[in-house]
């Protein structure tokens, strides 16, 4: 019996960990639906929605590219669907707290809006392009990593420069994918849990045609 809780213990510190190390990441055509994943892109890791996926999509804000609230249209075993019409960028903001960590994951599907309006956001220098600045809290945030990850499970590291940009370029066509965390030592409480940091993830996806 000991043995066993040990075991449970164990995967249950192995989920929380990979839960952290894992990002939120949407993906849409040019005007369907969108969807919600949590795991890692680059290998093919989908969380299931009877597992992490569904303890960390609780409730999450989506937003259409109206700025409008999106309802869940749909559910697969590793993603949540959201309703979402019309050109635009998809937005998605949740938190989840991870023992003494607050995480807020932000995701963005698409590359045309120039305003930022997550917490921390990777937002194109004009319509279409491949510079971006990354935003925290609306101001340029430098000397920060963003991992690029490609098509063919290609990834890059890059550091924003002192205005917070980065200028990629996108060789193949298919889907794109950007990760940026940051981390604000700030103690505070949500839902009755005390927590000792904030770390934010955020992730933009975009595809390019051939």
């Amino acid at each position: 019996m000991m043995y066993a809780k040990t075991l449970a213990a164990i995967a249950l510190l192995g989920a929380a960990g990979a839960a952290q190390a894992h990002f939120v990441w949407l993906e849409r055509s040019a005007e369907g639906p969108a969807k919600a994943y949590f795991g890692e892109w680059a290998d093919d890791v989908r969380e299931k929605r009877d597992g992490l996926l569904g303890k960390i999509m609780g409730a999450p804000v989506v937003t259409g590219p109206d700025g409008k609230a999106l309802k869940v249209s749909g559910e697969g075993a590793d993603f949540v669907e959201f309703a979402a019409a019309g050109r635009g960028d998809v937005r998605l903001n949740l938190a989840y707290q991870f023992k003494d960590t607050l995480v807020h994951y932000g995701a963005r599907a698409g590359r045309e809006d120039t305003q930022g309006k997550l917490d921390l956001e990777l937002v194109p220098s004009s319509a279409g392009a491949n510079a971006f600045v990354l935003q925290f809290k609306g101001k340029p945030l430098a000397k920060t990593e963003v991992t690029v990850f490609g098509p063919p499970k290609w990834e890059k590291r890059f550091r924003s420069d002192d205005n917070g940009r980065i200028d990629i370029s996108t060789p193949w066509p298919g889907q794109y994918v950007l990760e940026a965390a940051h981390v604000e030592d700030k103690a505070g409480e949500a839902d009755g849990k005390s927590y000792a940091r904030i770390r934010y993830v955020s992730t933009l996806t975009f595809n390019v045609a051939k």
